[in-house]
């Protein structure tokens, strides 16, 4: 049980008036918009500290749904630190796991199983439909377990996946009647094995809380409040797990920023934020738009790559140094001089661990982890992905990033890096192919391409390297051209050197007249009697 908890409101000192009214705003339904480095995970602790401290809500009665067991571990830390430690704080899928395994076993059947090797099941059907006469080679399976996961995030059948496909002209791994054959055989498949995946279980636990009036009315009793972190992660399943678990009239604070939706192939929609609105329409919106991690230089160059109308960051930290573009001709060039970049960043108020290199995929920073081994630096590789569901597994399985080095350069993909921050960061591989990658061709993939873009920039405190490399020694993509990311950014970065370069000549002397003319004005102002 918790302790005697507390609220002392000198906790609001130093917030916002945004990030006040967020914290005591009395409001049931709320949606924090909140940029890069506002503060939102501070926010929505702070708001469940309060509303606990004032009785609004038992702690045990909080579920707060977050996307993977480190936000969940930091969440329940920081609680812990306001002696609150009865709050469930876990991702989507391990609220599903406890309602599925509740409700088996109250009718005395063992808990569900969980699947976390999609592939192996891909494999299988792929197998037997390939035996029947389709032929399905082994290098599409990756692809086809990609187009599964999608087509399950968004609650489609094979019958609905076919529709889906002709109405909005998706591009399939297979001719969409054979992918819509293979999706339903797939879903069998775990159903005669006994066993669900991430997505199956959350469509389980949806139909028993659709369906089944005990356990919707056992769940909701015990949830009254629900707090939902990194609100724009969610794809269409999650969020039909959030209206049920809601219902009509929810207590819901959910914090999220849509410039930073970059899990599509999740099935993650920015859009849905929106929809979360339209679902509770008495939901109040506020917005959070100072930026208290980035210097003033980083959030101007970042917010280049957000969409018109959206710009309206506000930095806390008005000076700081400009970001740098570097282009080379070889990757191992680029990396080389990234890392000398990090050499000189490095010293005693700036830790290895306080930088960082970020990169569209994960290969290609194998050229700097070489050049970092050369060079005697230590770091440490992140690993290739985002993994929504960790909290799942058990002893580690899946893992594949070493144990954190203390003290090491961090090597990783964007999508492992949100969330994080770094002193100094080096984004690399900043060409077309690479970043946007060249299987974005959409318009929806090359906007969450542009978001992805955002993310990395917007990793940095205080010191931003921005570069790519022609590619003259890569036979894959060689002569690459700059990314179309580069043109808004790299006007911003001269922009801020024009601004910065010391005023000479002519236009010192223009700078000179009008102080002097200022100067007597105010003077001459000084000079007249009262009236």
């Amino acid at each position: 049980m918790s302790g005697e908890i507390t609220f002392s409101d000198e906790l609001l000192t130093g917030l916002t008036p945004e990030q006040r009214e967020a914290v005591t705003s009395p409001e049931r339904q709320i949606l924090v918009r909140a940029t890069a480095g506002s503060g939102k995970t501070h926010v929505l602790t702070l708001r469940i500290q309060r509303r606990v401290a004032r009785r609004e809500h038992e702690a045990g009665a909080v579920l707060a749904l977050t996307f993977t067991r480190k936000a969940a571990d930091e969440l329940r830390r920081r609680l812990a630190r306001a002696s609150i430690r009865d709050v469930r704080a876990g991702t989507f899928h391990r609220a599903a796991l406890t309602i599925v395994n509740e409700h088996r076993s109250d009718l005395g059947r063992p808990p569900a199983v969980i699947e976390a090797s999609r592939r192996r099941l891909v494999s299988a059907v792929a197998e037997s439909m390939t035996a029947e006469g389709m032929r399905i080679e082994d290098w599409q399976v990756p692809r086809l377990e990609v187009e599964l996961g999608w087509a399950l995030s968004q609650g489609l059948t094979g019958h609905t996946y076919l529709a889906h496909v002709r109405r909005h002209r998706r591009d399939s791994p297979l001719r969409a009647a054979d992918f819509a054959d293979l999706l339903d055989r797939y879903v069998g498949l775990c159903r005669s094995r006994g066993v669900l995946d991430f997505d199956l279980l959350l469509t389980e636990a949806i139909a028993l809380l659709r369906d089944v009036p005990a356990v919707r009315a056992s769940v909701r009793h015990r949830t009254r409040a629900l707090y939902v972190d990194e609100a724009q992660d969610m794809n269409p399943l999650q969020f039909a797990l959030l209206r049920e678990l809601g219902g009509e009239d929810p207590d819901l604070f959910s914090v999220g920023d849509a410039n930073q939706s970059i899990y599509g192939f999740n099935g993650a929609n920015p859009r849905l934020l929106g929809e979360l609105v339209a679902t509770w329409p008495r939901t109040v919106t506020i917005d959070l738009t100072r930026n208290h991690r980035s210097t003033a230089p980083i959030v101007r160059v970042a917010s280049t790559l957000l969409e018109t109308g959206a710009r309206g960051i506000s930095p806390a930290r008005e000076h700081g140094e400009i970001p740098v573009v570097r282009a080379y001709d070889a990757d191992d060039e680029e990396a080389s001089n990234v890392v000398r970049w990090l050499t000189l960043h490095h010293h005693p108020g700036v830790a290895w661990r306080d930088l960082a290199v970020l990169a569209r995929t994960n290969a290609q920073l194998d050229p700097v982890a070489r050049a970092l081994e050369a060079a005697g630096v230590p770091y440490e590789r992140r690993g290739p992905e985002h993994a929504p569901a960790s909290d799942l597994i058990s002893s580690g399985a899946g893992r594949q990033s070493p144990p954190d080095n203390p003290d090491a350069v961090a090597l990783s993909t964007i999508h492992r890096a949100k969330g994080l921050e770094f002193t100094g960061v080096a984004a690399i591989g900043w060409a077309e192919g690479q970043l946007p990658h060249y299987a974005a061709v959409a318009a929806d993939q090359l906007e969450e391409e542009r978001r992805l873009a955002y993310v990395a920039l917007s990793r940095a405190e205080e010191h931003l390297l921005i570069t790519w490399s022609r590619g003259r020694n890569d036979p894959r993509f060689p002569d690459r051209e700059p990314s179309r990311f580069l043109t808004p950014v790299e006007d911003a970065v001269r922009e801020l050197e024009r601004q910065a370069a010391p005023v000479t000549g002519e236009a010192l002397h223009r700078r000179l007249a009008a102080i002097r003319r200022e100067l007597a004005a105010s003077l001459e102002s000084a000079s007249e009697p009262e009236q």
